[in-house]
């Protein structure tokens, strides 16, 4: 019989969650660097510009990926407190 410990999927899942929360880190900060703001003040500067299409693509990236890292924080802390399910 094979016994699986709920705390070491926690573990397994934790280690890949940071991994993905670095990679989606790494991307936002290279906008930060690219344009040397912050994405508030990006955004405001965006919406003022006439057709540019490379801020809108970057825009839109850029606000994907702040949820993106958002929804990674909580999925950290949930699987910290043992939040999760496994199917």
């Amino acid at each position: 019989m094979l016994v699986v410990y709920k705390q070491n999927i926690a573990d397994m899942l934790l280690m890949e969650a940071f991994s993905e929360m670095h990679q989606v880190r790494d991307r936002l900060n290279f906008f930060y660097e690219k344009y040397q703001q912050d994405f508030e003040v990006f955004s405001k500067q965006t919406e003022k510009e006439d057709e540019n299409f490379e801020h809108f693509d970057d825009y839109m990236e850029w606000k994907a990926y702040i949820k993106l890292f958002h929804n990674i924080l909580q999925k950290i802390e949930d699987l910290r407190y043992g939040n999760f399910q496994i199917a």
